[in-house]
Order: structure tokens, then C-alpha cells, then sequence
């Protein structure tokens, strides 16, 4: 479904109803065990300046469980340390294909025995690859720069490259299995540009193993690329394990290079009364609230009036 239907779908919706987007039904506990956690990247710059601060507005708001993007330096027990002082448990954790990635978190696939070490400490049963990554290793061919990937221009993700990604995603995934954590992807919107027939993430879903390899659906790249979260959830269901809760403006323009408009959930064009109940329904677990930058105040009132619609909808 392109974004031309996915707003005809989302406009019909709502004059069936007579009601906005913010009043329609209720899924029952659509946010699950914890209710909606924070991925924390959304909070890089805060978590910066005043780790323990930040964790602490965060938890203020209503939040109990995260989803980490970067250790920030720390040690897995100094960062878990600094969770339980702020009263948060760690859901899962992104994870770098290789401490060669520019900008590698910290945490990183290359010594298996330290990752499972480190996730133990946090707590975390599962370990994401955040986005499409090009460790320098002679497998992977010439590396493909994160920057080129924000440009038009730029050279395409071929499906060699990506039944690669596949192949590391259950190779890695099938060690960590053993100590009982899940390997997972998370989906920006670059994996969504055609190659032949099919696209990026389908390769991915297609040629993972599905005992093995889950799937992090971020619902507002998914959007940005012109798709429909709801028809990925139904077409590849018990896939998608864990979501980001993630809005964006109706005037995103569709693209493949990690552009959109961001915006708090609930004031976007995201159908989230019929995503949320979908993804229940399709084995998401684990929903993390995120937004992109710019933002045009504290984050952590965007935070606030994310969790405030979320929640309107479990009341409704």
C-alpha cells in the first residue's frame, strides 16, 4: 500500500466512524506488559548533559521500561546501576553489527561471549540491529558510507548485500538463541526502496530464519516510505516482536533516505487505534515510544504528549 492509500484508508476510517483519529476504539492493553517505554535515543542530547537527570524525568512521566541505543560511555553495570536508581528496566537493546560501525554503541556483535555478558547486566532478552551496517570486513565488499544512504543519489542497497545481512542476522542470532536472546532488526525507511520485485526488509524477513531472527517495526519509517504498517503486520505476522511507537506529519514527503517530519504520536497521520490493535494481535510485545529531531521544545514534553494520547486510547 502506497501512502496515497494508506491516507484513503486512514481518511475512510474516520468518516465511517464520525469520530478523529484521537477517539476511535479501544484494543485492550495495546501498549503491552509495562504499558508504552522509551527508546532513549529520542533523549541523546538530555542523557548527554545529565544522565541520571534525564532517566529520572523519563521515569517521571510514567515510563518503566527502555529500549538502550548507546551506553554513553559506561559500563553495562554502571548503566544498569543508573536504570534501577531511576526505577526502569531495560526491554531490549540496539546493537552494532561490529565495534568497526562509525558511532558503534558500545554494544556489538563481534565477541558474542561479551554481548550475552553485557545484556545479562542490563537485563535485556533481546539485542537489535538498529539499521542496515557495513562492518570493514572483506565480506561485505566495499563499504557503503551511513551518509550516502541520506542521499538521493547515492548508491542503492543491492539484494546480494542484503541476503548478507540476513545470513550474519542468523548466524549471530543462532548463538544467541542458545542463551536465551533474541537477535532482532529494526527498519528505517531506506530498506523499503524497490530492488526488483521486492524490497530490502522482505529479503530480510524472507531469508531469516523465523525461530531465530524477530523484527523491530518502526511504524513511522515505515509510513515515510509510502507503507502501511498495519498490511506489514497482517502479511508478515508473529515477525514484527517489538514496535516503535513513532508519528510523523502528514506533509512527509515519500523517500528512502531517511527523511520525514517528524511529530508527537497522535498528532501525525498514523492510524494508531487500528496499528496498535493490529500489532497486538500479530505478536508485538514490547512498544517504545520514539521521535525523531527537530523538536520544538523540551523532548520531554513530547514525551508527555505521546504517553497522554497513548493512554487515551486504553481509556477511551
Amino acid at each position: 500500500m502506497n501512502r496515497r492509500d494508506l491516507l484513503k484508508s486512514s481518511a475512510l476510517l474516520m468518516l465511517a466512524s464520525g469520530m478523529p483519529a484521537m477517539a476511535r476504539g479501544k484494543p485492550a492493553s495495546l501498549l503491552g506488559k509495562d504499558g508504552p517505554g522509551v527508546q532513549l535515543y529520542m533523549f541523546d542530547p538530555d542523557l548527554n548533559r545529565d544522565f541520571d537527570g534525564a532517566l529520572a524525568s523519563i521515569a517521571g512521566a510514567g515510563v518503566r521500561s527502555v529500549e538502550l541505543a548507546s551506553l554513553h560511555r559506561r559500563s553495562a553495570a554502571e548503566f544498569r546501576a543508573a536504570l534501577d536508581k531511576a526505577g526502569l528496566t531495560c526491554r531490549s537493546a540496539h546493537v552494532a553489527a561490529s565495534s568497526s560501525v562509525p558511532g558503534a554503541s558500545g554494544l556489538n556483535f563481534d565477541n558474542l561471549d561479551k554481548l550475552v555478558e553485557q545484556l545479562n547486566i542490563l537485563g535485556s532478552r533481546n539485542a537489535v540491529l538498529p539499521l542496515f551496517q557495513f562492518p570493514k570486513d572483506p565480506i561485505w565488499g566495499a563499504p557503503i558510507s551511513f551518509m550516502s544512504l541520506v542521499k538521493p543519489d547515492g548508491p542503492p542497497i543491492t539484494a546480494d548485500r542484503y541476503e548478507r545481512m540476513a545470513d550474519f542476522l542468523n548466524e549471530k542470532g543462532a548463538v544467541l538463541k542458545k542463551h536465551g536472546i533474541r537477535i532482532g532488526y529494526h527498519n528505517h525507511n531506506v530498506e523499503l526502496a524497490p530492488i526488483g520485485t521486492k524490497t530490502g526488509l522482505q529479503i530480510l524477513l524472507e531469508r531469516t530464519d523465523p525461530s531465530i531472527v524477530d523484527f523491530e517495526l518502526d511504524a513511522g519509517w515505515l509510513a515515510a516510505a509510502g507503507h502501511d504498517p498495519v498490511a506489514w503486520l497482517k502479511r508478515y505476522r508473529g515477525r514484527f516482536t517489538q514496535m516503535h511507537v513513532k508519528d510523523i506529519a502528514p506533509s512527509t514527503k515519500v523517500n528512502y533516505h531517511m527523511q520525514q517530519k517528524p511529530t508527537e504520536v497522535g498528532s501525525g497521520m498514523m492510524n494508531w487505534p487500528a496499528i496498535l490493535k493490529v500489532a497486538q494481535g500479530a505478536g508485538v510485545r514490547n512498544f517504545f515510544v520514539e521521535q525523531e529531531a527537530p523538536f520544538t521544545g523540551p523532548r520531554i514534553d513530547s514525551l508527555a504528549k505521546s504517553l497522554s494520547y497513548l493512554r487515551s486510547l486504553e481509556t477511551a
